[in-house]
């Protein structure tokens, strides 16, 4: 997962999760659709994966699969290329010196380099995920009545352009909270659990360097990420993706703490799971690609 040098894992790191990211975003809007159904109570519209996935496209056609892939592809050219790129220099800042072996490094350094990195990217790319979020969820909100509100943007621009326009600059900041707490447990146990999983894999000769030893090493770092991080995927989803008010304050929820105890108050405590089946096959697909993208980049260009 190290490359040569620093700019090479920021390139490789953004590269490889603008691919990732693009064969995966059609689970994605399921997963956030998933996320958001019965928010504050409501009435779910879905019965699972499949059925929101036939319903988007029998009424918004096949595109609205890969609604919010410009921001999408934005968010992953910066917090992609931030997350992978900088775990190795945060890890060696730490204390571990060049050149050590991959299975003398603790833990503990693993985990907390991946939560750097993680809470890091995620602050520095929180407006393009929060534009995502909300192109991905309009046309799902509801209003005070019960009927559904109509389509809010036309796309990327417009989006970002309305939000500064009604809730401020600072709005591009909405749900930070939540979206650095997500990305802080879901890049910790994925890089940590990648990097020590791997090690173990090769020290102990289970497996030697190649395909099948990334795709078995995903799949292990991606069930753990998605287990550790699907709460705060959830609060993150709803705290950005919930209707406002005329003076642009959420209806909803007042931030990701209120969001956690109302959200299990209301619809109990695996609701914080919501979408978690959607989430982990975009994982652990997500991550196989990433890792895949970059192993060979690395192998190629050093």
């Amino acid at each position: 997962m190290d490359s040569g040098n620093v700019f090479k894992g920021l390139f490789y790191g953004g590269f490889a999760s603008c691919v990732a990211e693009t064969v995966t975003m059609p689970i994605d809007v399921c997963k956030t659709r998933l996320q958001m159904d019965g928010a504050g109570g409501g009435v779910k519209m879905y019965n699972g994966t499949m059925d929101c996935a036939g319903k988007l496209v029998k009424s918004e056609g096949a595109g609205a699969l890969f609604k919010g892939l410009p921001p999408a592809l934005l968010r992953q050219s910066t917090y992609g290329s931030l997350r992978y790129g900088l775990y190795g220099p945060i890890r060696n800042s730490l204390g571990v010196k060049p050149g050590t072996p991959k299975h003398e490094i603790p833990l503990s350094k693993k985990i907390l380099a991946g939560a750097g990195a993680g809470a890091l990217s995620s602050a520095v790319a929180n407006p393009t995920d929060l534009v995502k979020v909300r192109l991905q969820t309009d046309g799902q909100l509801k209003g005070p009545d019960g009927a559904y509100l109509p389509k809010k943007y036309t796309g990327m621009g417009h989006a970002f352009s309305s939000i500064v326009k009604e809730e401020g600059v600072l709005g591009l900041w909405k749900g930070v909270g939540p979206t650095c707490g997500r990305a802080t447990a879901l890049a910790a146990a994925e890089l940590a659990t990648y990097d020590e999983v791997k090690t173990q894999f090769l020290h102990k000769g289970l497996f030697t360097e190649g395909l099948l030893c990334t795709c078995a090493t995903a799949f292990v770092s991606g069930f753990v990420s998605t287990v550790a991080s699907s709460p705060f995927d959830v609060v993150k989803s709803r705290v950005m993706g919930q209707p406002l008010d005329a003076a642009g304050k959420p209806t909803l929820y007042d931030g990701m703490v209120d969001c956690f105890l109302k959200s299990s108050a209301k619809e109990g405590p695996m609701s914080l799971y919501n979408g978690f089946w959607p989430n982990f096959g975009r994982v652990v697909p997500r991550v196989t690609i990433v890792f895949i993208v970059m192993e060979q980049l690395k192998k190629n260009f050093g």
